[in-house]
């Protein structure tokens, strides 16, 4: 009788031991998923922000923009969603078309393969880019394969930056994949050049992002005391899978416009004055005396518009 009683225990014994392992195991896994997918964790507990709150019918502009400027970012993935996005660039292209086409980065997923911009671009933006100009620039993934300078020829861009005047409104874009002194000093130039009413600068990389990605702290510091010095209104960039619109700061405005092909949920931070995570490309309709920013969602709604003055 003795010895039947005495495996209660033994078997309770073995059974804490079990479980005290597997909790080790667990917490070991745990903190080694930590390690590695710190980013995708933090992310998931602090960039909550999905579609906008509230969308409106999209409407012609009144009376029509002198000049009328499309941009979407990270278009580099063919598919569904970058179809939609594509359909609802070309719907208000009919209404009223646009002058130019800024695509602002990550051009092809996922190391920049130039023999799938017919994919990517060429084919889905084929109804706008009949009227409108194309204008690019380079993103992260664009220089995976290469430094980006075939993938520039065949968008059409006589290099990895460059200027365009349209009317009143001059366009920049950037490489910030490599954004050293010798461009600095071109932005510079170029800037202090132009007698534009509207000056907007593109680049990939956000000096301002409260997305997944984040800010590029270091352009704060190089750009940002250009584009204050030359009065730039606007600056463009992609990089997040999102859309952000900052509060004017110093005069300009930063937008993340990254969510052409996909999207990822986003976050606010102090410079944020609107956030959300929605498939979009931007609307700009430019007039002597402002401009008309809206966010364009891939079912033809508006999420955010905003005017900004010269």
């Amino acid at each position: 009788m003795t010895g039947r009683h005495d495996r209660g225990p033994r078997a309770g014994a073995v059974l804490r031991r079990v479980l005290l392992a597997l909790a080790a195991v667990l917490l070991v896994g745990v903190v080694v998923l930590g390690v590695f997918f710190r980013r995708q964790t933090v992310s998931y507990l602090t960039h909550w922000k999905g579609p906008p709150e509230e969308t409106r019918a999209w409407v012609p502009h009144r009376p029509p923009p002198p000049v009328h400027i499309a941009a979407a970012g990270d278009t580099g993935d063919s598919g569904r969603q970058l179809d939609a996005t594509a359909r609802s660039m070309a719907g208000v292209a009919r209404e009223e078309p646009f002058d130019a086409l800024v695509l602002l980065g990550d051009n092809v997923y996922p190391d920049g393969e130039v023999a799938q911009l017919d994919a990517t671009v060429f084919q889905p933006f084929a109804p706008v880019l009949a009227g409108a100009e194309l204008l690019a620039i380079l993103g992260n993934h664009d220089v995976l394969r290469s430094d980006g300078s075939e993938m520039m020829q065949v968008l059409g861009q006589d290099g990895r930056y460059w200027s365009e005047r349209i009317d009143d409104v001059l366009l920049v874009g950037l490489d910030s994949n490599a954004l050293g002194e010798a461009q600095l000093r071109w932005l510079d130039r170029t800037l202090a050049d132009s007698d534009a009413t509207w000056k907007i600068v593109c680049l990939h990389h956000p000096p301002y992002s409260a997305g997944y990605q984040g800010s590029r702290v270091a352009l704060r510091r190089t750009l940002v005391p250009i584009l204050e010095r030359h009065r730039v209104q606007l600056v463009l960039s992609g990089h997040d899978h999102d859309y952000q619109r900052s509060r004017e700061m110093g005069g300009v405005t930063y937008v993340v416009s990254g969510a052409g092909s996909g999207t990822r949920r986003t976050g606010a931070d102090a410079f944020t004055a609107v956030s959300f995570s929605w498939p979009h490309f931007l609307d700009l309709a430019v007039y002597p005396d402002r401009v008309v920013l809206r966010a364009v969602g891939a079912d033809g709604t508006v999420g955010d518009e905003t005017v900004l003055s010269p």
